[in-house]
């Protein structure tokens, strides 16, 4: 037999629970770390749409329901939901990569500008960052959590490490002749101003560029051999499918050029928008919940007189 925390943690649903139950079931699912969303409608749902992290009130929901949830729905259906909690997770990418930037950013500022100077460079940052609440990010498939110990991990490490290489840039141009010899520039080691004004660039240009380096991570990125091989599974599902295919070779290309898993994408969004269909049917229409069951029971449905109509 399970633990109830574990049944409770593994369950898809629970039906006929009470008032009660749905604060108990929300407190052990936050006591194991999980964030909890909740809808309601009624007085008795108060005490849960409180204690859970996301209360969402319905269009028909009571006064004392609306005050106590963090989001009122003013259409009566629930599929607004899907795009509400998309939505949250892609703006809490944008907030985590602001974070991380900022971070690097304040550790790399350790250094003798003058304050006009500093002005200026966080005036062209504002410019940069302020695209972050357009940036493409993809949302999370699980529910995120701030792992402020990782950030300031990364940040830390990060911004030491611009840090360093700011030192090493001006410690190579005031003592050494590296850039004239192989850059064939001017040297600047006698002038102080100049020696400044490029420290200022390369600090400027460094936390302008962070920015985008915190905004995705390498190993996210797929490899170009995998890439092929779901162009390949691409194409041969076309060909199982009875689809026009093209010439491998030129597939391949193509799918490489244009990220590598256009159609992949497709074939799996067609897929998922049928499984979704079919959950919905078998949830939501008295026909679909009893072919539930007697699948589940190892029936064959055709032998069973069908007295009922939809």
């Amino acid at each position: 037999t399970l633990p109830i925390n574990d049944l409770i943690e593994m369950a898809d649903g629970f039906a006929g629970v009470f008032p009660e139950h749905k604060y108990e079931i929300v407190k052990r699912l936050q006591d194991r770390k999980h964030i909890c969303g909740m809808t309601g409608d009624g007085v008795n749902d108060v005490p849960t749409l409180k204690k859970v992290d996301i209360g969402i009130a319905v269009a028909d929901a009571t006064d004392a329901a609306r005050s106590a949830s963090d989001i009122v729905l003013t259409e009566p259906v629930l599929s607004v939901i899907i795009s509400v909690v998309l939505t949250s997770r892609a703006i809490f990418q944008r907030k985590k990569n602001y974070t991380l930037g900022f971070m690097l950013i304040a550790l790399i500022w350790r250094f003798d500008f003058s304050p006009l100077m500093v002005l200026v460079v966080a005036v062209l940052n504002d410019g940069t960052i302020m695209t972050i609440s357009k940036d493409r990010v993809k949302p999370s498939q699980m529910p995120d959590s701030w792992k402020l110990k990782e950030i300031f991990a990364t940040g830390n490490v990060l911004g030491t490490y611009l840090a360093l290489t700011t030192v090493i840039f001006l410690k190579i141009v005031q003592d050494t002749d590296w850039f004239p010899n192989h850059f064939h520039v001017e040297p600047i080691k006698d002038d102080p101003y100049k020696i400044m004004a490029a420290l200022y660039l390369q600090v400027s240009i460094i936390s302008q560029a962070l920015i985008f380096v915190t905004r995705w991570h390498f190993p996210h990125r797929k490899p170009m051999a995998k890439r092929g091989r779901e162009a390949e599974w691409a194409r041969s599902q076309r060909s199982m499918s009875g689809l026009n295919t093209a010439n491998p070779k030129s597939m391949i290309e193509k799918a490489m050029e244009r990220a590598g898993y256009t159609e992949l994408s497709e074939i799996t969004e067609q897929a998922k928008r049928r499984a979704e269909i079919a959950r919905i049917r078998e949830l939501s229409t008295l026909k679909g919940q009893i072919e539930s069951a007697v699948k589940l029971k190892g029936l064959d449905i055709n032998n069973i007189p069908q007295n009922y109509t939809v």
